[in-house]
């Protein structure tokens, strides 16, 4: 019986990891250029600047040169300058959703670009995800990050049996035989890993209505007026989040749509603070440590370990791409006199 399930557990092991090796491929692989996304983001203009500035304007006078070079458009997103030879940037909305690069020493606009015009990073982003098939291409990729699951716990029940690599020394060759030792020893010890990045992959895709959920942020239940969004200048919004969160700069600024949805303050560590536009009241902060889902994103894209961090996703990817070809021709060395 013990045979015949190993034996079950084996076929399901190959056939699964052959039905979800195309779609790991394709996730490894992009995930692993994009852990070197701002090196590769800011390499050229108009992300990058020609001369590094170190003196950096404002937000609010940055607001405003953006608001009167598009009156008829409303301001989505404010993207801070977080280094030196980096652009400040800002998200549009309105008839033409536009993504406008602007100077953060000047406040001079610096190029103009449709939020729809995908470049080859972002294109690579939506590939990863998925979301270049929309709503089916991210349920399948969260299907294959479940996989890897299924494919590790099948893989530890056979490495503990031991039946088949008895098998392999007996008839195999010897270099193949170290492949799959090899194969064997890899995903043992790093198929958690991989197994863990894939699952928080899988519900990173779904973080927005998860957070929604389980961590949703605060709403201002009855807003003085459902006219006038704000009440208080932008640099007393700026200082009421800077100043309940000292930890880390502000990366960007989030504009209300309607009177009852508080401004959005994001830092460079990921951490948010929600401020009250009409009496500045830090309404709350979320911290990394605050909820499990904050990790989701620190941890999948190796920022929480530190500056070394993607150098991890290229030896967990670099694994996956040789655990999924040195199964496939184990399978097929197996399978083929068949």
């Amino acid at each position: 019986m013990s045979a015949t399930v190993t034996k079950k557990l084996w076929f399901g092991h190959l056939y699964l990891g052959i039905a979800i090796s195309l779609p790991l491929l394709i996730i490894a692989a992009s995930g692993t250029v994009l852990g070197f996304y701002d090196d590769l983001r800011y390499a050229a203009l108009p992300y990058r600047l020609a001369t590094p500035v170190y003196q950096s304007q404002d937000a609010s006078a940055l607001a405003d040169a953006i608001r009167r070079h598009y009156p008829r458009h409303r301001l989505e997103v404010l993207f801070l300058q977080t280094a030196p030879e980096r652009s400040a940037r800002a998200r549009l909305a309105g008839p033409e959703p536009l993504l406008v690069f602007v100077h953060p020493g000047t406040a001079d606009i610096l190029a103009v670009k449709g939020t729809a015009d995908l470049d080859w990073l972002d294109w690579l982003r939506e590939l990863h995800r998925g979301s270049v098939l929309g709503l089916p291409g991210k349920i399948a990729a969260s299907a294959a990050g479940l996989g890897t699951l299924l494919l590790w716990l099948m893989g530890l029940w056979l490495w503990c049996r031991h039946t088949m690599t008895a098998k392999l020394h007996r008839r195999g060759a010897s270099t193949y035989v170290k492949t799959i030792r090899i194969h064997r020893k890899a995903g043992l010890l790093l198929g958690g890993p991989i197994t863990g990045l894939a699952l928080l992959g899988a519900l990173l895709n779904f973080a927005g209505p998860l957070m929604q959920w389980l961590d949703p942020p605060p709403a201002i239940v009855t807003p003085i007026s459902t006219q006038q969004l704000m009440t208080l200048s932008l640099p007393r919004l700026v200082d009421a989040a800077v100043n309940g969160y000292h930890d880390s700069p502000l990366e960007r600024i989030y504009f209300p749509a309607t009177a009852s949805q508080p401004w959005r303050f994001r830092f460079l560590d990921g951490s948010w603070g929600f401020v009250d536009g009409q009496n500045g009241t830090l309404l709350r902060l979320k911290t990394p440590s605050s909820h499990w889902t904050m990790l989701l994103y620190p941890l999948h894209s190796g920022k929480l370990p530190g500056i070394y961090g993607h150098w991890l996703l290229v030896l967990f990817g670099s694994a996956l791409f040789f655990l999924v070809g040195s199964g496939l021709y184990h399978g097929w060395r197996i399978i083929k006199p068949r």
